[in-house]
């Protein structure tokens, strides 16, 4: 499915930051979330082909010789590529992408955790968690590499409260039964403008406890069992289809798990889709067949 037309070269906003933004359009990086960009931003540079660029390096040469790209094309990022006189390629428009990169989005494919909950109000939400005698996880509905979120174990503190206060204010909250990770898997896709769509491999990746990116390899024909390696695929093309039917075209990926109910439970389970990443990702050039360099709208 590579496009016949020659790929232009690319100058790249990397804004890993972009939920925060899609979030809260208001939104300016804090020196600390500048400086943890700038860490992990080396590794979500192998997204650029051999001719790429960086917009912050074009120190000199004619900008119409490039073509704006971003990690995900928000109006900050956008903003950037028209102070250097840049044109961006085609891209969704940002209400589209919080559309589809709101946990809600995905919430509603019903690929899930079972007894996960799109929550509106503390009253429902407080009923909820703590009716149940189980643990719980709360997510923010834009948040990344394990932001936002808020573990209930026993009695829910001030902090907490505090916290599920000042999110149900801005948004909705995500509640699912807090589980226990086996290994967590992406795969990869790519929707073109009139349709047409490609699945990379699934991937192995590996995170923090907290769920922030560590590393990510190919998958195995043992790592994934062939139920497993089916639902996976079968999410990401019901996700492929809703992301198009929704507005949305360009890069994306889903990630999935095996899991237990609960610490040492004999019983591994599989949630074939635990969110949806409508941009490029950490793991996208490992996972998918081309290149980004190789790929144009």
């Amino acid at each position: 499915m590579i496009d016949a037309k020659p790929a232009p070269t690319y100058a790249w906003v990397l804004n890993l930051d972009a939920e925060l933004e899609l979030a809260q359009p208001s939104y300016t990086p804090s020196t600390q979330m500048a400086q943890q960009q700038a860490t992990f931003g080396s590794a979500s540079e192998r997204l650029l082909g051999p001719q790429d660029i960086l917009i912050q390096r074009l120190a000199s040469g004619d900008p119409r010789h490039y073509v704006g790209r971003a990690w995900c094309p928000t109006p900050r990022a956008l903003a950037v590529m028209k102070a250097a006189h840049i044109p961006a390629e085609p891209h969704p428009h940002v209400s589209t992408l919080r559309l589809v990169n709101h946990r809600a989005f995905a919430h509603k494919l019903n690929l899930g955790l079972p007894e996960q909950h799109l929550v509106h109000d503390e009253a429902s939400l407080y009923a909820l968690v703590e009716n149940a005698q189980r643990p719980w996880l709360l997510k923010r509905p834009l948040a990344f590499a394990g932001r936002g979120q808020r573990r209930i174990i026993g009695p829910i503190d001030d902090a907490t409260s505090a916290w599920i206060a000042a999110s149900l204010r801005a948004d909705a909250l995500i509640a699912e039964p807090l589980v226990s990770l086996c290994e967590e898997f992406s795969l990869h896709g790519f929707i073109w403008r009139d349709g047409r769509r490609e699945l990379g491999q699934p991937c192995v990746q590996t995170v923090t406890a907290r769920g922030v990116f560590r590393e990510v390899r190919r998958a195995l024909n043992d790592d994934l069992a062939k139920h497993e390696r089916d639902a996976l695929f079968d999410a990401a093309q019901t996700t492929a289809q809703a992301l198009y039917e929704a507005g949305y075209f360009g890069p994306f990926g889903i990630d999935g798990y095996r899991y237990r109910r609960a610490e040492g439970a004999a019983n591994e389970e599989f949630c074939a889709l635990s969110e949806i990443n409508a941009r490029y990702t950490m793991s996208f050039v490992t996972g998918f067949p081309i290149h980004p360099g190789e790929l144009h709208l």
